[in-house]
């Protein structure tokens, strides 16, 4: 048999709370798959829980053990929310599973490939500065120590982003995104955000920059963060259409289908939206009522690799572009980078770890045999194809958790 016999989790404090879930079988005395979740309060005892609905089952039906969490969480709130992002983590340790019990990498369990190489964007910030925030988006010193970042200003922001956009370019990034939040906010802010004329120039300064300094060749996403009103980010869509972006990232917060209608009527600059949105049917309106240039799924809370290839397959008979959100670690990059090989629409994926500086080290192995600035190269070794390095795991953990089944 193949069958599941305990779930155990463990979380590195990075530029995010990395959140692991390990299944472990009763095959080869213990064979085991890993996936990653995006940070939520509370994941460690919500895929506890799911322990009671998995233990004893099959790990091969990976899609009807997904479908078996959804009606045990439907009470909790199943069609969207924090469930998913622990559902999400465990469907992909699912898959790392199945992969190695069968001794296939998992993009061939998905369907196989239209590409040997997944193209990924950099997320920048200015001065190559580590931000580092909680669950609930606030800022949070990790207890390894990083320099906090300086208090830049408006002026000193854009030569430092143009400065890290030219040596991002430089390493071989094709694809980069930089952040339109105005300096010295926050996720917590009660009233909203109004932007000002003044803002308005400073964020269209920015991204002219950023475009100067890495020229017409290099695609240049900008990030508003779900933060602003239509007719205020509008002004500023308007005047990027000169920049030619890849896209403007959550311009409107994500309940706001009228407003992305606006902006899509009125701007030629490409919107994209999606890491918020959860399952097929939090995409239908964007995708069919053409809300979006872009969608951009976090493939470890949207439902899992499964459920974000059903999203791509419904972009693509829409024709749209699919560009997966990702900010996680070497775990959710490569599970990413399997599903992405199996679509024909893929744009680029996230990158979001460049300035951690245990990232490179957080795989076993070399990593450049997959990892190379601009692109990823999934193997074809059974599951994913890499493990966690323990001990590395060990030393950044979260303080006061476990690392899985560790004291």
């Amino acid at each position: 048999m193949a069958l599941i016999t305990k779930l155990s989790t463990a979380v590195v404090q990075a530029n995010f709370e990395w959140t692991y879930v390990r299944i472990y079988s009763d095959v080869d005395g213990g064979l085991y798959g890993s996936g990653e979740c995006f940070p939520a309060p509370g994941l460690p005892g919500i895929i506890e829980e799911f322990s009671n609905v998995l233990v004893g089952e099959d790990f091969t039906n990976v899609e009807k053990l997904v479908e078996k969490m959804r009606w045990a969480a439907s009470g909790a709130g199943s069609s969207a929310g924090i469930i998913w992002n622990a559902i999400s983590g465990i469907e992909a340790a699912l898959w790392d599973l199945k992969g190695k019990y069968l001794g296939l990498p998992v993009w061939q369990l998905l369907g196989g490939k239209f590409r040997d190489t997944v193209r990924i964007y950099v997320d920048c910030h200015a001065a190559g500065s580590l931000e580092c925030l909680s669950p609930l988006l606030q800022p949070t010193p990790p207890s390894w120590g990083v320099a906090a970042p300086r208090n830049l200003s408006r002026q000193e922001i854009i030569a430092a982003s143009a400065e890290r956009a030219a040596e991002m370019a430089q390493r071989g990034y094709t694809a980069m995104k930089f952040d339109l939040d105005l300096p010295g906010t926050t996720f917590d802010q009660a009233t909203g955000y109004s932007i000002t004329t003044g803002d308005i120039d400073w964020m269209v300064e920015l991204t002219a920059a950023i475009r100067e300094a890495v020229g017409p060749d290099v695609d240049v996403a900008m990030d508003a963060h779900w933060r602003y009103r239509p007719n205020e980010i509008l002004q500023v869509a308007k005047q990027l259409e000169p920049y030619r972006l890849m896209w403007l990232e959550d311009p409107v917060p994500p309940h706001d289908e009228m407003s992305l209608a606006y902006l899509r009527q009125h701007t030629i600059t490409p919107i994209a939206t999606g890491e918020n949105h959860q399952l097929r049917h939090g995409f239908w309106n964007l995708i069919v009522k053409d809300l979006v240039d872009v969608i951009t799924p976090d493939l470890q809370k949207a439902g899992g690799l499964a459920e974000g290839r059903k999203i791509a397959d419904m972009c693509t008979t829409a024709n749209k572009s699919f560009a997966p959100h990702m900010i996680g670690s070497p775990i959710a990059l490569m599970a990413s980078a399997h599903m992405c090989l199996t679509i024909p629409n893929l744009l680029v994926c996230e990158f979001h770890a460049h300035d951690v500086p245990f990232f490179y080290e957080l795989a076993q192995g070399d990593m450049s045999e997959w990892f190379q600035h601009g692109w990823v190269t999934p193997t074809d070794r059974p599951g994913f194809g890499i493990e966690l390095n323990e001990d590395v795991g060990r030393r950044y953990r979260l303080p006061g958790t476990a690392w899985f089944d560790e004291r």
